[in-house]
């Protein structure tokens, strides 16, 4: 019997996606069902699912959706916390039970490498872009919804933004950003990139945002508080000056998307301008490889790290940030719903989420 809808990519070639009706699925030891509220949309997703793209391979039939928001259905017997009717968070981030190495980003993207196309491929093949989602127990994240909903006023829309937030919080938690320490941000405007400043804003750091767009920057600079901004030209000494100006900083995240100029100016500058020891975090999309001042590394003795997405405390830190309201989401923070679709609309959520691609917009699916 029906009563479930999903939008399936059953090839990765345009027209490949088709919604189709399915079963309610049942749970089992180790997942638990829910059902879907409020879906992510970003920006080029349209395109990942019609379009072989190179990082991001995913098992076709598969649904895709990386974040959401919803409302438990029903657990497995092993489940001991989560209880059906609880609001929760689903986490995409998913590793293999008995090799944590084997890592995934289910509705996404398995790294390519074998272990993870294997735990893709075969048991975890499908994420959030449906009415009834199977998550691992464990990525099934609680929310208190009694004081996101009830006293914050935060709607499920406005929450499914917490898995954006905790890509963020897992490059600012690699390199100990810290209350009181500057950190410097570039490219700051992007949906991911513009969490990261306002997650170190409240933790406290002063933020050095770059970017090329002063509309875009100053959007950050009045919404989020301690944060000052450097429009890049990609002359590297002219805008390491311009960074310097604020003092040297901590630590510096770079978020270079995949889509990037031929040359990195930004990421040369913000070298220039840390502090001895200062601390260096990786957490863009960029395929190309890039060139690092060796000597001056050496003599400053800077650190250099990458990180994948986040842990399971980390996200869940997320989640305890906006409960105790140390993290504002929603209107006030400056994050805006730009659309929201039926399953069956996915041409019109694709094209508008392409268009309003930049930090604090968010578009949906209500499944």
């Amino acid at each position: 019997m029906a009563g479930a809808k999903a939008l399936v990519a059953e090839s990765l070639t345009p027209g490949g996606l088709k919604v189709v009706e399915r079963d309610i699925p049942k749970a089992a030891p180790g997942i638990a069902v829910v059902r879907i509220l409020a879906a992510g949309v970003g920006p080029g997703h349209g395109y990942m699912v019609t379009h072989e793209v190179p990082g991001f391979s995913f098992p076709v039939p598969s649904v895709y959706g990386s974040n959401a928001v919803g409302r438990v259905v029903s657990v497995g017997s092993d489940s001991v916390s989560l209880k059906e009717g609880q609001l929760v968070a689903v986490d995409p981030f998913t590793s293999a039970r008995d090799d944590s190495d084997a890592e995934i980003i289910v509705g996404l993207m398995d790294g390519g490498e074998e272990k993870a196309a294997k735990l893709a491929r075969d048991t975890w093949r499908d994420g959030c872009w449906q009415t009834h989602a199977v998550v691992p127990l464990e990525n099934a994240v609680p929310l208190d919804e009694d004081v996101l909903v009830g006293k914050h006023g935060y709607t499920f829309e406005e929450l499914s933004v917490i898995v954006r937030l905790s890509v963020a919080y897992g490059a600012i938690a690699n390199v100990d950003v810290k209350g009181g320490e500057t950190l410097i941000v570039g490219p700051a405007t992007g949906q991911f990139s513009g969490a990261v400043v306002e997650i170190a804003s409240a933790l406290g750091a002063r933020v050095i945002a770059l970017g090329r767009n002063e509309a875009s920057l100053a959007k950050l600079r009045s919404r989020i508080p301690h944060v000052e901004t450097v429009v890049v030209t990609g002359d590297v000494e002219k805008d390491a000056r311009a960074i310097q100006a604020f003092g040297r900083a901590d630590a510096f995240i770079d978020c270079t998307p995949h889509t990037v100029p031929s040359e990195l100016s930004h990421f040369q500058s913000a070298l220039l301008s840390l502090r001895k020891r200062g601390r260096v975090g990786l957490m863009g999309g960029m395929y190309k490889n890039l060139s690092i001042p060796y000597y001056h590394m050496i003599l400053n003795s800077l650190e250099l790290k990458g990180k994948w997405m986040y842990t399971p405390a980390e996200i869940r830190r997320i989640v305890k940030m906006i409960e105790v309201g140390t993290l504002k989401i929603g209107k006030e923070a400056g994050h805006e719903v730009r659309g929201r679709f039926k399953l069956e609309e996915f041409e019109k959520a694709f094209e508008t989420a392409d268009k309003d691609a930049g930090w604090g917009t968010l578009v949906l699916f209500k499944p």
